[in-house]
């Protein structure tokens, strides 16, 4: 059951990336990702699904009921983008330090990749500023390590609308 659920988010999800099933116009989404929004308050199931846009430098959450938590982040800089693809955590740790860059904090880290991308806490500048990661607000990055289980999916999109 929850697979199937899966599925029927990421297909949803797809169709809200291309566009095809979003009247909203251009404007309307630009503006949407200028703020950071919330939820009404209702029972928040399970995270089951991230999306990152690239091109946003934003993160969608999603439960089996729909979005719960959309908020800033910063990706990987020039040199070092974050890949575009659909991943799942494989791994998370609360306090985690970089084998690759100057043992660099990286808290609350959920890994998306064995060569070192990850979701984390961190500084988020207003542009892509990570080498590879992406770097998440303190309270978010909190909230989604408590709440997501190993193997949520993950799809990084480079142009989202």
């Amino acid at each position: 059951m929850r697979r199937l659920v899966r599925q029927a988010i990421i297909g949803l999800a797809a169709l809200l990336a291309t566009g095809l099933a979003d009247p909203v116009g251009a404007a309307m989404r630009r503006r949407e990702a200028e703020r950071v929004e919330t939820v009404e308050a209702r029972p928040v199931g399970a995270p089951l699904m991230a999306i990152v846009s690239l091109s946003n430098q934003r993160v969608t959450i999603y439960d089996a009921d729909g979005w719960i938590l959309r908020a800033p982040v910063s990706s990987g800089q020039p040199g070092y983008e974050t890949p575009a693809g659909i991943y799942s955590v494989i791994q998370k740790e609360e306090e985690h330090y970089s084998n690759l860059y100057d043992d660099a904090s990286m808290p609350f880290m959920q890994r998306i990749t064995w060569s070192g991308i990850a979701l984390h806490a961190g500084p988020l500048p207003g542009y892509p500023a990570s080498h590879g990661c992406v770097r998440m607000r303190d309270a978010d990055s909190i909230w989604l390590f408590k709440w997501a289980d190993v193997d949520m999916t993950v799809s990084v999109k480079k142009n989202l609308r």
